[in-house]
Order: structure tokens, then sequence, then C-alpha cells
């Protein structure tokens, strides 16, 4: 066998350095700056329904209610805790109104002191207050915990949400953190390259807090999405 064709010495191997690319990502945060903005700002430009009307004719999907009922539920009707493990994530109260003949009911989605603004006897609106709030479906929860005569409440699947406003908010934190986000690291691609992270300590506590937003963020969409489930 002739061994001259062999190299002396310890032979070396070059690892091939494989950068991953950070289009998915742009992309990703791409989506989610379009759906929170998007879902945020369609969020309080919904076409007016009257509260009367929707108790004559049903809420409508895609319309925003308004008006004073003449009674409702002094304490919620059904009530659920949105959990990730120990970690608390949203807290549901839904309470019945009615419009002045008692004849048919709506269901509304409020904070739990909404209650306290009808009386305990007779469950007459005490304080005046307005439900606002835009139309959504029923997730199937809560139609399941809703028995005997509250279920007609649920007849056409909508509920009027009075957290509406909050809601809209949340999603537009949600697109504007990722609209940020994608200009930093744009920013940081063409400084930096690919693969590359902030030199500058101004660039650090960017970043550092970037990954605070995204936890945050990750928090909303989550206890966003349990309510649908």
């Amino acid at each position: 066998m002739d061994l001259r064709n062999f190299s002396e010495g310890t032979p070396s191997f070059k690892e091939s350095k494989k950068t991953t690319s950070p289009a998915v990502g742009i992309i990703i945060f791409a989506l989610l700056a379009a759906l929170g903005l998007f879902m945020g700002i369609s969020g309080f430009y919904k076409s007016e329904m009257s509260l009367d009307e929707a108790f004559s004719n049903g809420p409508e999907s895609g319309k925003c209610v308004s008006g004073v009922p003449a009674y409702g539920s002094d304490h919620a009707n059904f009530e659920y805790d949105h959990k990730l493990s120990f970690l608390p994530l949203i807290d549901e109260y839904y309470y019945l109104i009615l419009p002045e003949d008692q004849d048919k009911m709506l269901l509304v989605r409020a904070d739990k002191d909404f209650g306290k603004n009808f009386s305990g006897e007779d469950y007459s609106n005490i304080t005046g207050i307005e439900i606002k709030g835009n139309v959504k479906s029923t997730s199937k929860r809560v139609r399941e915990n809703f028995s005997g005569i509250d279920y007609k409440a649920l007849r056409n699947g909508y509920y009027i949400d009075m957290l509406s406003t909050e809601m809209n908010i949340r999603w537009l934190i949600i697109g504007g953190y990722n609209v940020i986000l994608l200009i930093c690291v744009c920013i940081n691609l063409i400084r930096n390259g690919v693969g590359g992270s902030p030199a500058t300590a101004v660039g650090k506590i960017i970043a550092g807090v970037l990954a605070i937003g995204a936890f945050f963020c990750t928090y909303l969409i989550i206890g966003m999405l349990a309510q649908l489930v």
C-alpha cells in the first residue's frame, strides 16, 4: 500500500456553520403585527344597534349594542377563571339583563362588580348603568353551563361584551409591540448581520425590554385565546 498520498499530521475538519434564517421570525412578527392592529382597530368601528332592537330581534354579529336595561342580575349567572397551570389569565363574568316588560333576556359579559348596579330584591337597574359592547359568539363552555330558563338568553348564540374596549386595547398592544419588534430586528440585521447581537449598552437594554414585552404579549394572546374554548 502506497502511503505517500496521505498527508502527515493530524487531519483537520472544517465545521459547516449554518446560520438560521431570520425570514421565518420576520414573517411571524409581521403577521402578529397585522393581526393585532386589525383586531384592535376594527373592534372600535362596529355599526350601532340599540338595546331595544337587540331585545326584539336578537343581537347581531358585527354590531355594537348600547342602551339602558330595565332589569339585570345582581350576581354573575356564570363565571369562569382561565388559568395556565398556576398563572391566572383572565376572569369572565356573565350576567342576564331584561327589558321593561321582562319578556326576553340577553347575556352580557362584564366585570365582577357589574351586578351591584341592580337591586337584590326586584333586579331593577338602580344606578341607570348603560350597556355598551360588541356582539360576540358565546363559547361552548358558557352555553353548556346555562340551564333551565337561563338558557333562553343564549337562543341565538351571542352575548354583548362590555369588555370590548379592553380587548381592543390588548390587541393594539400586541400589534404595536410587534411593529416595534419588527423594526428593531431589521435595524439589528443591517448593523450586525444575521445572527449578530447588539454591541452597545443601549442596544442590549432595548433587547432586554423587547424580551420582557414578548412575554407580556404572549400572556395577552393566551388569555384571549382561552376565552374561545
